[in-house]
């Protein structure tokens, strides 16, 4: 018995958490607010880009999508959207979804239809140049 009980702790892998902790309880208050938030009319707003790079840096949410398109407050959670540069099967879904409050996750779903009743970030043009759109010489 003892050489058992040495073997299962020699060889035993420790089980990583996923960074999330939540239990099935947590699982179903998720879903029932990732659905409510999803019928709520919502103006989301591009990150600023010390929100875009703080999201980046941290290591739950830096995980999930590429790019923050989408930021909003809503009932007190900060709300934040990514996108997806690969999606579809096998992929992952193309946006996925945070509700967070402070730096607990209070909610996350991934999705790839855009609710209609959500209106998105207007997109970024700074980085377009009036250099970006003259036509060739002739």
């Amino acid at each position: 018995m003892a050489l058992f009980a040495w073997i299962s702790r020699r060889y035993a892998t420790p089980i990583k958490p996923d960074g999330f902790g939540q239990s099935l309880l947590d699982d179903l208050r998720w879903i029932w607010r990732v659905r409510r938030y999803r019928q709520l009319t919502v103006t989301w707003r591009t990150p600023t880009p010390d929100e875009e790079a703080a999201i980046v840096a941290d290591p739950l949410l830096g995980r999930f999508g590429d790019d923050t398109i989408g930021i909003a407050e809503i009932d007190g959670l900060r709300c934040i959207v990514r996108d997806r540069d690969w999606f579809g099967w096998p992929d992952p879904p193309r946006f996925v979804f945070f509700a967070m409050a402070g730096e607990r996750v209070a909610a996350a779903a991934d999705f790839n239809d855009w609710p209609s009743c959500w209106t998105p970030a207007p997109p970024d043009y700074s980085i377009v140049t009036p250099t970006t759109f003259h036509s060739p010489p002739s």
